[in-house]
């Protein structure tokens, strides 16, 4: 954690950009989003191995296609549960592009392409829930998981494709998905005729090089924008402060009498707080006691 005055997190990276455009004469959503800096660094923070950071990378960017379309000051968080292997991934997201997200066990698990488990989804403003969605993930991979929560939980009729790589060392060197969402005015059937081929036969490389240069599935690709995505944490040292006062005078001098310090580790940033002797009585001041 950082100071207020210097911000919770500075974004050193090059962002990650996310971009949506149109194609199929205005018929289908194409949403591409590319975070390879970002699930880096998730990797580096939560000190991932090999097999974690794949499955964390896949899990970040599905969490990026799943954020089209918040807007304002809403959130997307993405949950997985899996129970085997058993890991536990989540990631949030706000409308401006910024992302946080951890991973857990960072080492232990075997390489594995699929998982089974829990996959949910919600869409926040503020404290307030405005939409929840699960489904259960069934021996899938993090690609066709998302396509099963499309189709259960927002009915909606879409293609996925996300990949990860990495170098020798672990670290992501490619982390990229494209999701292409069928709109009004053009049959399951027809939609499905003109991009399942494409989208299931096709290197990704190849999907990805055809829409940077315009044209995706044999259609123009009209470009509507971009989004840029940082990895930055919004913990501060002032929040956690109101955190431990919070807890009440009592709590709080056992804590400097027992541990003799305070030391809180961000769940998202993994950076460390220390408080020690001095600041706990700073935190004291003007605190009654519990009754």
């Amino acid at each position: 954690m950082m100071d207020d005055t210097a911000g919770p997190s500075v974004p050193t990276r090059v962002p990650g950009r996310f971009a949506v455009a149109l194609t199929l004469n205005g018929h289908a959503r194409v949403m591409v989003a590319t975070v390879a800096e970002q699930a880096d660094e998730v990797r580096e923070r939560h000190r991932l191995d090999r097999a974690a950071t794949v499955l964390a990378a896949e899990g970040l960017v599905a969490a990026v296609l799943l954020s089209a379309h918040i807007k304002g000051e809403e959130r997307m968080t993405l949950q997985v549960a899996s129970e085997r292997p058993a890991f536990a991934f989540v990631a949030d997201i706000d409308a401006v592009g910024v992302l946080r997200a951890r991973f857990t066990p960072p080492s232990g698990l075997m390489p594995v392409k699929t998982f089974s488990g829990m996959l949910s989804a919600m869409k926040s403003l503020g404290q307030k829930e405005l939409y929840r969605g699960v489904s259960p993930v069934i021996d899938e991979t993090f690609e066709q998981a998302l396509h099963r929560f499309l189709k259960q939980s927002q009915q909606s009729d879409a293609r996925v494709r996300i990949l990860c790589r990495l170098d020798a060392h672990a670290h992501v060197r490619f982390a990229a998905g494209m999701l292409v969402e069928r709109l009004p005015g053009i049959s399951p059937e027809a939609f499905a005729e003109h991009f399942d081929a494409p989208m299931a036969g096709s290197k990704f490389e190849d999907l990805m090089s055809g829409f940077a240069m315009g044209e995706l599935a044999g259609s123009p690709v009209e470009l509507l924008g971009f989004q840029d995505f940082v990895f930055r944490c919004s913990c501060s040292r002032s929040r956690v402060a109101s955190m431990l006062r919070a807890l009440g005078k009592d709590e709080l001098l056992a804590i400097k009498s027992e541990q003799g310090q305070a030391e809180i580790i961000c769940h998202y940033c993994n950076s460390k707080q220390t408080f020690d002797p001095a600041a706990l009585d700073d935190l004291l001041v003007g605190l009654p006691p519990v009754a």
